[in-house]
């Protein structure tokens, strides 16, 4: 069963973040295209950055970039922008289904009652996840929700620096210090599941392994988002 929800969740934030991430190299194309992108962060210093109006906006282009910082309000604002759009309904349709498959959350059963259990607590783990990882916990802390993609360099150096990011986090001010918010977000959502997860899962040692396979899945997540585009240019060519 670990084995198989770990298989789950790379699979599953693999698929979503080529969704968000071809879904925004499209969105962005078209946009430069026709009109401009309508937000403030576009462009910084010289800097690209992906625009905060599309799905994925929690992604900058150049590890090193110089970006306004957030507010609480825009914090929250990215919760809203990443959790209500199809991407996230879909990608949790699949890891539903997924999960169903391989029979993770024994105690959910099988059939439409299974898996509408199972989508449903996949969208609250998504919610509180986001919640608490990139609004709650960054406005406290005052830290930046935000991927900073190194784009560039060998790719075990690349990969090893996607994967830290769970671990380091940027403040407000550009500071590198613990990514406390990851640790506190994973725990917190990992905790509110309890009251939502079959019986036979609500033990401490449950509780450790699902905040442990969260934090897996977003440095999963980080790698997706750092090569994602390095392998959209080899399938389809440059993106302008």
């Amino acid at each position: 069963m670990p084995k198989s929800r770990v298989l789950s969740a790379l699979v599953v934030s693999f698929f979503c973040a080529a969704s968000l991430l071809a879904q925004n190299a499209f969105d962005q194309s078209s946009s430069t295209a026709g009109k401009p992108v309508g937000s403030t962060s576009s462009k910084t210093r010289g800097h690209r950055t992906l625009s905060l109006d599309l799905p994925n906006s929690l992604v900058v282009e150049g590890r090193d970039t110089k970006t306004a910082p957030l507010t609480p309000g825009q914090k929250f604002g990215q919760v809203a922008k990443n959790f209500f759009n199809p991407f996230t309904f879909i990608a949790n349709g699949v890891e539903a289904g997924f999960d169903q498959a391989i029979d993770v959350h024994h105690g959910y059963g099988q059939g439409a009652e299974g898996y509408g259990k199972r989508y449903g607590a996949d969208i609250a783990d998504t919610a509180t996840a986001q919640f608490f990882g990139v609004g709650v916990y960054p406005s406290i802390f005052h830290t930046d929700p935000r991927y900073y993609r190194a784009g560039n360099g060998q790719f075990f150096s690349r990969a090893s620096y996607a994967v830290t990011r769970v671990f380091v986090t940027r403040t407000d001010s550009g500071r590198h210090i613990f990514n406390a918010p990851e640790i506190l977000g994973s725990a917190t959502s990992s905790g509110i599941s309890r009251a939502y997860y079959p019986d036979n899962e609500r033990s401490a040692g449950d509780f450790a392994y699902t905040m442990g396979s969260r934090i897996a899945f977003d440095a999963a997540f980080n790698l997706a988002k750092e090569f994602w585009p390095d392998v959209r240019h080899h399938l389809f060519g440059h993106h302008r």
